[in-house]
C-alpha cells in the first residue's frame, strides 16, 4: 500500500523508541551475568532476524496472494513509499517472538525482541539505502544494494536478502552477474 512519508518512516523511530526503552529496563538488571545473557539472546534475535527477512521476503512477499499484490507494487514503483501500515510488523514481532518467550523467560523475551527489532531496524535501513542512496561501489552497502537490484531487475525469484546475501548462498538462490547491473 501507498505510505505518506510520515507512515513510511514510522516504524524506524517506534522501533528505535522501544530497542532504547527495552535496553535501559536491561541495563538496570541485577547482575552482570543477567546483563551477558540478555546480550547474547539479541544477538540470538539479530542473527534469527536474517533469516526471517528471508523466508518472509521469499514466501510471504512473492507467494501469499495478498502480501505478493502489495509487493508487485514495490517492484513497478521501487522509488515509492510503499508498504505495510506502520506498527504491524513490530505488532507481529511482540505477537511472535515477545509474548510466548515472556512464558518461559522474561530475559530471553526482551533480548530476542530487541535483537530482532534491531534487524527489522537494519532491514529498513539497508532497504531504504538500496533505493534512495548514493555510495561508494567498494562499501558493503553497496555490494548489498547490488544484491537487491539483481532481485528487482534479474529475476524476482533470486536475492531474498536484503541485510545479508548468505541465506541466499545457502538455499541457492544467490544470482550474481558478471555484467555491472545499476542499482535502483
Amino acid at each position: 500500500m501507498r505510505l505518506s512519508k510520515l507512515s513510511y518512516y514510522a516504524d524506524f523511530f517506534i522501533s528505535l523508541a522501544i530497542i532504547a526503552v527495552m535496553a535501559s529496563l536491561a541495563a538496570v538488571l541485577p547482575t552482570w551475568l543477567r546483563r551477558g545473557e540478555w546480550v547474547l539472546f539479541v544477538v540470538a534475535g539479530a542473527l534469527a532476524w536474517t533469516f526471517i527477512e528471508y523466508l518472509v521476503h521469499r514466501w510471504l512477499y512473492h507467494h501469499a496472494p495478498f502480501f505478493r499484490e502489495m509487493h508487485d507494487m514495490h517492484h513497478n514503483e521501487p522509488h515509492a513509499h510503499i508498504g505495510a501500515p506502520p506498527i504491524i510488523g513490530i505488532v507481529l514481532i511482540f505477537a511472535i517472538f515477545y509474548a510466548p518467550l515472556l512464558t518461559v523467560n522474561a530475559i530471553a523475551a526482551s533480548g530476542v525482541t530487541v535483537g530482532i527489532l534491531i534487524g527489522y531496524v537494519g532491514y529498513m535501513v539497508v532497504h531504504h539505502a538500496a533505493h534512495y542512496w548514493s555510495m561508494p561501489q567498494s562499501s558493503w552497502l553497496y555490494q548489498l544494494r547490488r544484491h537487491h537490484a539483481l532481485h528487482h531487475h534479474h529475476a524476482e525469484d533470486c536475492n531474498f536478502g536484503i541485510t545479508t546475501s548468505l541465506w541466499d548462498r545457502v538455499f541457492g538462490t544467490a544470482v550474481q552477474t558478471s555484467r555491472a547491473t545499476a542499482p535502483t
